[in-house]
């Protein structure tokens, strides 16, 4: 199981995030806090809570299209 952390600053995020996943048919879902929902239901994606940490659970590793198609939701690393 592959994980990538994705962020949303607001519902039009979400949509954004809910768009661009939908355009790979792979099986994936997203993981908010204790919650777990299907990427590619529009409803599940909406029920999330935005403000604790989003990541796209895949069954495989990402290829690099996919991740290129994404890489506007990955959070910047943060330096320490």
């Amino acid at each position: 199981m592959y994980s990538v952390p994705i962020t949303a600053i607001n519902k039009n995020g979400l949509i954004e995030i809910f768009e661009t996943l939908a355009q790979f048919p792979n099986v994936m879902m997203i993981r908010s806090g204790d919650y777990t929902v299907d990427a590619h239901s529009l409803i599940g994606v909406f029920s999330l809570d935005i403000n604790k940490p989003l990541e796209i659970i895949l069954d495989e590793a990402p290829d690099e299209g996919f991740m290129n198609a994404i890489s506007k939701f990955i959070p910047a690393k943060q330096v320490s």
